[in-house]
């Protein structure tokens, strides 16, 4: 029976989107703009010569047959943002799914720690292109994985407005062009000048916010110069800063009562937190569980309940040490160390000091020629608060190994430590333009056209660090028959601690080492990445001739574009001499392309009896010299049927060339269990005849657990491999804009299918190994890229390179509504927008299945925004709700989940339940504005009912704590202040 909340949650989103019927007809529906400020005129039904996102060709209307989102700089504060990268996050396009924010630490992304990018309908940061005042920005970050636009860039102060291109675009744009296109469109022709501070504080402390901005312009006879310096603040949130981070609860239940189940920690009598194995002894054979030293003041379970030290090991059982944690025995789990101070320090959020410069200007040569440019200046300081564990193998006979068995045997031993292994990173960005752009002398044909030619340059300047502990020294105090062994020190010379170091001891199981000790141990590595872009681009544009309908108007032009990395990792990390982290080698490359592009836009027919129709046409030639060349089209129309009917659509082709990193990107290692790749482990237990064949035929026997050490996994480029991937998009819209005479109202609907064919992506280690077995065993191309130990049977190394392996479809539709009228009391506008997700679908090669990962817990089928804003006078009430549907794993083919899972933590094999979904979600945020001469104020609350993000279960990867990471609040409830001042 559906309760009294679900229905009035239903209830007031059915209102919500009725009432949000959106903007005046003058305007295109997608374009969330507010009215004009109070005291100024309402802006002109039709601009003049507009250049909208998607097109190069000159308008006199703002409409495209494209479906587009423009969100205003006063809607960013009226929610209460000055980040770039949470408000494109938070929009529905985007909100569906993962992106990559400074909520990541620990996570690998593209760009590095401390990046934040835009990942259009869930497709890839790669696949968003972003243009600032309609030309690409170049990348920036830190690492060999530089390739996407790190939005920490963007100059927010003096940006007016962002539009949203929801279509592909690569015949307009070039490459990346796939999901979609962001273009930021600063303020120009100023002539004022303005100081802002702004200030968020959560009401739980933690993840702060603040910034400093100034920005002036001068507008003059012959030309205009505007300038802007923004400084901005995120200070971090540490796990122990909230509740659902602070413990990463199992969240096990009862699969037939749905009774919680967790294990109740003795210590704080509240369920045990799962967050780091530490300070505690693991036997590298025999034993299973883990081993630690006993705590006063607690009861711990005999030897029939699993804590049976006294008996196998007496000589540590005289020491203090206890059993704990042993599978099938769940009396031994509540009081297992698994929590340390490293983890509650870690940040959620990452902290980062942010300083922008930007200036643009142009100057009137001639009355018909003008230059312009601009010079953006940008630094970022950021940081990650982490842990790593050490668990070295620390030989039976080492003098700092007690653990000896009842039967006198010496037992290897890891020693189990949570330790800081912190990152930092500095990043500096310059970019520069500089053109002319004028009319084309009075010639026949070319009349009056459009030319502009420019040159930009950007470069990315970077240095980072981390912690680290050198794998040499690591494996001298862990060595046979002696404390330290000097002669094994040969990549990072040290000197050896007196007596080596006592992994065993109370003190440093607990995580705390002599001055000598923490300075052998314990180094900082450091690295410089460059990323340079150089661009020279020209084009011209008017109408060619005039047709019986209107003028044939067309754009024509040409690209030049060069990229070059060169990451330089310390050369600790490139010899491989950093434990239980990955190596990677310098990764440098170049590539250019140059190309070719065109677009017509011709009026079919205009004041007939079925209304005006105009088509678009666009294609662009492209050669890289990494791959070659390709080709892309793009064909569009707007149907205006009656003034209050449109229909419009488009389809066509993008691509996207491969990053820098995914061609030349040097071998990087990582490591991975055996079983989490190989699929002969039990292979006498699959269905598949082919598979058992195969294994057999590999020396593997029947009964192989896959036991020993993890498999060494290499990364690296595909220069010489990989092909450009290529998709096709298509949308269908229609528009609806009757003429109320009370209000303004319109909608706009639009079907969104995009396909895209030859991804780039890394195939995955288990996937080759099993492509091996299942197609060509022995002698196909998968075979080769794994070696397998003749002796153990486990698999040594997996050669994991870049390669055009996938196919992805993503369908869905977009719905845009604005509602607006005037009462007594002021003018009411309401926007929404909503993202309706039907498939995500992956296909890894031809011949697998595919994967439809729409409505999983990453990937939110349904996703809204709804802003109502009331103005009077000089005052503007503004609330928004952010609406995120529910999510779910558990009937995922995709992943093959089932939420009932055999557990040996509370029994042996029990069944338990686990949470895999994340509730249907809403955020709601208020504001109000006052404008008093020529201040104003802002002030307003963001989530205001301080609405966690979901819980989920333990066996989720995808999360912190037990909170879901994705596309919910962390921070919590928090006021907002602004203070204009304009001068």
């Amino acid at each position: 029976m559906t309760s009294t909340k679900s229905k009035l949650l239903a209830g007031s989103l059915f209102t919500s989107i009725v009432l949000a019927a959106s903007a005046a007809s003058a305007q295109t529906p997608g374009e969330r703009q507010p009215g004009p400020p109070p005291g100024q005129p309402p802006a002109a039904t039709a601009v003049d010569e507009l250049i909208v996102t998607g097109s190069r060709i000159r308008r006199n209307e703002y409409t495209s047959e494209a479906p587009l989102t423009v969100v205003t700089s006063e809607s960013a504060t009226l929610q209460g943002l000055v980040d770039t990268a949470q408000l494109l996050q938070t929009q529905p396009i985007a909100s569906g799914s993962g992106q990559t924010n400074n909520m990541l630490t620990g996570f690998v992304v593209n760009g590095g720690p401390g990046v934040q990018t835009v990942s259009l309908r869930g497709l890839g940061d790669q696949r968003t292109l972003v243009l600032l005042d309609g030309r690409r920005l170049g990348p920036a970050g830190v690492r060999g994985t530089v390739g996407p636009v790190d939005l920490n860039v963007i100059p927010q102060s003096i940006i007016e407005r962002i539009e949203i291109l929801k279509d592909g675009a690569s015949s307009i744009y070039g490459s990346d062009a796939v999901a979609g296109v962001v273009n930021f469109i600063t303020k120009k022709r100023l002539d004022e000048g303005m100081l802002s501070i702004y200030a968020s504080q959560p009401f739980d402390n933690g993840g702060e916010e603040y910034k400093v901005y100034g920005s002036w312009g001068k507008t003059f006879d012959r030309g205009f110069i505007s300038a802007s310096a923004d400084y901005t603040r995120t200070n971090p949130l540490a796990l122990r800063d909230r509740d659902f981070t602070a413990c990463a609860e199992d969240r096990a239940y009862d699969p037939q009562t749905f009774q919680r189940l967790d294990h109740i920690d003795p210590l704080t009598n509240a369920p045990k937190c799962y967050n780091v194995l530490t300070n505690a002894a693991i036997a590298a054979v025999t034993y299973g569980g883990i081993f630690q030293y006993s705590v006063p003041g607690i009861t711990y379970p005999g030897a029939a309940q699993g804590n049976n030290i006294a008996t196998i090991m007496p000589g540590p059982a005289a020491l203090g040490f206890v059993r704990a944690a042993r599978a099938g025995q769940p009396a031994t789990f509540p009081y297992a160390n698994y929590d340390s101070p490293w983890y509650g320090r870690t940040t959620a959020i990452s902290p980062s000091d942010r300083f922008t410069f930007f200036v643009n200007g142009g100057f009137n040569l001639t009355p018909g020629i003008e230059l312009y440019g601009d010079l953006l200046l940008n630094r970022r300081e950021s940081e990650q608060r982490a842990f790593q564990q050490i668990f070295p193998t620390v030989a039976g006979n080492n003098p700092n190994n007690p653990f000896i068995d009842n039967t006198g045997a010496r037992i290897p031993m890891l020693p189990v430590i949570a330790v800081k292994s912190d990152g930092a990173q500095e990043v500096n960005y310059y970019r520069a333009v500089g053109g002319a752009r004028g009319k084309l002398p009075d010639l026949p044909v070319v009349s009056g056209w459009d030319w502009d030619i420019f040159a930009q340059y950007s470069k990315s300047d970077a240095k980072y660090q981390v912690d680290y502990v050198p794998l040499d020294r690591l494996e001298a105090v862990t060595a046979f028959s002696t404390a330290c062994n000097q002669a094994w020190i040969t990549e990072n010379p040290a000197t050896c601690p007196a007596g080596g170091i006592p992994f065993f001891s109370r003190r440093v199981l607990g995580g705390t080492f002599t001055p000598e000790e923490a300075d052998f141990l314990f180094e900082v590595a450091h690295g410089t990445t460059e990323y340079t872009q150089v661009a020279l681009e020209g084009s011209i544009t008017g109408d060619i001739m005039q047709l019986p309908a209107g003028p044939l108007s067309v754009a024509v032009g040409f690209h030049i574009r060069r990229d070059e990395i060169d990451d330089t990792p310390d050369e600790q990390e490139q010899i491989g001499n950093l434990y239980n982290q990955t190596a990677a080698g310098r990764t440098a490359g170049k590539d250019t392309v140059k190309e070719l592009f065109a677009e017509l836009s011709a009026p079919v027919f205009r004041g007939t009896r079925v209304g005006d129709f105009d088509m678009t046409v666009s294609g662009r030639l492209t050669d890289y010299d990494s791959y070659g060349s390709n080709s892309t089209y793009k064909l569009g129309f707007n149907w205006q049927v009656i003034p209050a009917f449109r229909i419009r659509g488009t389809h066509g082709t993008s691509y996207r060339a491969p990053a820098l990193y995914e061609l030349f990107l040097a071998d990087q290692t990582g490591f991975l269990s055996q079983t989490a790749i190989d699929p002969c482990i039990r292979y006498e237990n699959s269905s598949n005849q082919t598979l058992r064949t195969n294994c057999a035929a590999s020396g593997v026997p029947e009964g192989y657990a896959g036991g020993g050490s993890g498999a060494t996994i290499f990364t690296g480029g595909g220069i010489g491999r990989l092909e450009a991937e290529t998709s096709k998009a298509s949308t269908f819209g229609v528009i609806l804009t009757p003429d109320f005479s009370t209000f303004d109202f319109s909608i706009a609907l639009d079907y969104f299918d995009i396909e895209i064919n030859e991804e780039v992506r890394r195939f995955g280690a288990r996937n080759i190994i099993t492509q091996c077995l299942l197609r060509e065993f022995p002698n196909g191309p998968f075979c080769e890229l794994f070696e397998r130990d003749p002796t153990t049977d486990a698999i040594l190394t997996v050669q994991n390179n870049f390669m055009n392996v996938a196919n992805q479809v993503n369908r869905g539709l977009d719905l845009n509504m604005r509602y607006q009228q005037e009462f007594g009391f002021g003018t009411l506008t309401v926007d929404t927008e909503a993202t309706w997700q039907f498939e995500d679908v992956t296909q890894l090669l031809g011949e697998s299945e595919p994967e439809d990962f729409n409505g999983s817990t990453t990937e939110s089928d349904f996703t809204a925004q709804v802003e109502a804003r009331l103005q009077r006078g000089d005052w503007t009430a503004y609330v928004a709700v952010d609406i995120i549907s529910k999510a779910s794993d558990s009937d995922q083919e995709a992943f093959q989940f089932t939420d009932v899972h055999p557990s040996n933590v509370y029994g042996v094999g029990r069944p338990v339940y686990y949470k895999q979904f994340t509730e249907f979600q809403t955020y709601t945020h208020i504001s109000v504005r006052k404008i008093q001469d020529k201040w104003t104020f802002w002030a307003g609350i963001r989530n205001l009912f301080d609405d966690d993000p979901p819980a989920l279960s333990g066996n989720e990867g995808f999360r912190i704590g037990y909170g879901a990471i994705g596309p919910f609040d962390f921070r919590g409830r928090r006021a907002f202040i602004q203070i204009d001042r304009t001068f």
